[in-house]
């Protein structure tokens, strides 16, 4: 397969769009029992024309004219293989380019995923976490991407509510019509629709486009949160 066929660039983004994970910040901040810890965007797309592993490499060599700078380092498991890059690091943000090609599936089906993370999202950090989504995502995507965006955080008080509070207090202030829920001892979780948030992907025939989670940290323990849009995607 030629280079021709796995163009990137050629992506159109809105510069005046509002991203998810303000909108969350948001309405989160209006919270005054709530700390955030954490945030990320996680913009991701299928690579149609990749095929093989090849294929893989060939668009990592096309990204890596535009990010000359880039250090890949391979990684290999029974589900995937993968190439991982570091763009840029601090102490408070971190940004991050991943292809990954799964094994389990005929024919193979890879992905782009560019992620950002941080601590801290202060008006002078979205200012450049827009501009820098902006150009990044034209440059590394073929076409528009799916956005995920989420926060984590903890609660301040000490009310000791039941876990289906949090969620349902989380669903009332995002205007969300809950759609299915998961409940254990110490963790529960919901995935709902919100007409706040533009993102969402189909579950069966229903759009979803906001997942909450609510974990209980022991007796006495920290409660702590992630809300994430279209749904959550990292580690809770």
């Amino acid at each position: 397969m030629g280079l021709s066929a796995l163009v990137i660039g050629n992506n159109i983004t809105n510069a005046e769009e509002q991203l998810d994970l303000f909108t969350i910040n948001d309405y989160l901040k209006k919270e005054k029992n709530i700390t955030i810890n954490e945030w990320s965007l996680y913009a991701r797309e299928k690579l149609e024309n990749a095929q093989t592993y090849a294929d893989t490499r060939e668009y990592q060599t096309a990204l890596n004219k535009k990010f000359p700078e880039l250090k890949w380092q391979e990684s290999k498991s029974e589900q995937s293989k993968g190439l991982h890059a570091i763009i840029s690091s601090n102490e408070t943000v971190e940004k991050t380019i991943t292809i990954s090609t799964s094994l389990t599936t005929k024919p193979s089906q890879t992905y782009v995923i560019y992620e950002v993370k941080g601590k801290d999202l202060t008006e002078i950090r979205k200012k450049e976490i827009k501009k820098e989504m902006q150009a990044n995502i034209s440059a590394i995507f073929q076409e528009k991407p799916t956005i995920f965006s989420c926060i984590k955080g903890e609660f301040n008080d000490k009310i000791n509510e039941a876990l289906p509070y949090y969620v349902n207090h989380f669903l009332k202030l995002f205007q969300a019509k809950q759609i299915e829920a998961l409940e254990e001892d110490e963790f529960i979780s919901a995935s709902a629709y919100s007409p706040v948030f533009k993102e969402e992907i189909n579950n069966g025939n229903q759009a979803i486009n906001v997942q909450v989670g609510i974990r209980k940290q022991g007796m006495g323990g920290k409660t702590t949160f992630i809300v994430g849009t279209p749904i959550i995607t990292i580690e809770y």
